[in-house]
C-alpha cells in the first residue's frame, strides 16, 4: 500500500473492455489474471490530514487511514478502487478532499476478510471497480478465493524448493540440475 501513488492498468482496462463486449470463459480468465497483477488506486479518509513536503502530500506519524465505501441504492456497501488516475479524477470531482493510496488485491481481500474485535465481519460485500466507468463488482467469494489460490500456489512452491534443496540442488532448478 503506498500513500500518493498514481497507477495505470492499461492491459487491465482492455480487459474490461473485452469482457465489456463478449463476456467469455477466457475474458474473464484473462480479466482475473490482469487485476491479481494490479495495482489500484484507492480513495482514504486521512487523520490528520497529510501535510506537505517538498511540494508532495506525506502522511503525518501516527496517521489512520480509512477507506470509505459507496453504497447500492439497496444499501449492498462496496469499497471502490480504480485502474488509472482518469478513472480516479471522476471520483476526486465529486470529492476533492481524498487522497489516494495504491492498493493490491491482497489489500482490499485482508479489509473485506476482516473481523473487528467484536468478531463482525467487515460490512462491505466486495469492491467495485471504476464505479463510474465499467462498474465492476469483485465480489467478496471471488476475492477470498482468489487469494486462497495464491496462497495455495506459494505452499506449492515452497514445497517443491524444500524437496529440490533436500535433494541437493538449486532452488528452482530444472529435472537435470541446471536452471
Amino acid at each position: 500500500m503506498e500513500f500518493n501513488k498514481s497507477v495505470s492498468n492499461p492491459m487491465l482496462v482492455g480487459c474490461i473492455e473485452l469482457m465489456k463486449e463478449e463476456d467469455t470463459p477466457e475474458h474473464r480468465s484473462m480479466f482475473m489474471k490482469e487485476l491479481a497483477r494490479a495495482e489500484l488506486m484507492s480513495p482514504a479518509i486521512v487523520e490528520p490530514a497529510p501535510g506537505e513536503k517538498d511540494g508532495e502530500q506525506v502522511l503525518l506519524p501516527g496517521s489512520k487511514v480509512q477507506f470509505p465505501m459507496l453504497s447500492a441504492p439497496d444499501g449492498r456497501k462496496f469499497f471502490v478502487a480504480f485502474t488509472d488516475v482518469t478513472e480516479y479524477d471522476k471520483w476526486k470531482e465529486k470529492n476533492p478532499d481524498f487522497p489516494a493510496f495504491a492498493l493490491k488485491l491482497e489489500d482490499y481481500g485482508a479489509m473485506l476478510l476482516r473481523k473487528d474485535p467484536q468478531g463482525n465481519a467487515c460490512p462491505a460485500l466486495g469492491v467495485v471497480l471504476n464505479p463510474f466507468g465499467a462498474n465492476i463488482v469483485v465480489p467478496r467469494e471471488m476475492l477470498a478465493g482468489m487469494m486462497a489460490a495464491k496462497v495455495a500456489q506459494a505452499k506449492e512452491l515452497a514445497a517443491r524448493q524444500a524437496v529440490q534443496v533436500g535433494a541437493g540442488l538449486k532452488p528452482g532448478a530444472g529435472p537435470n540440475g541446471k536452471q
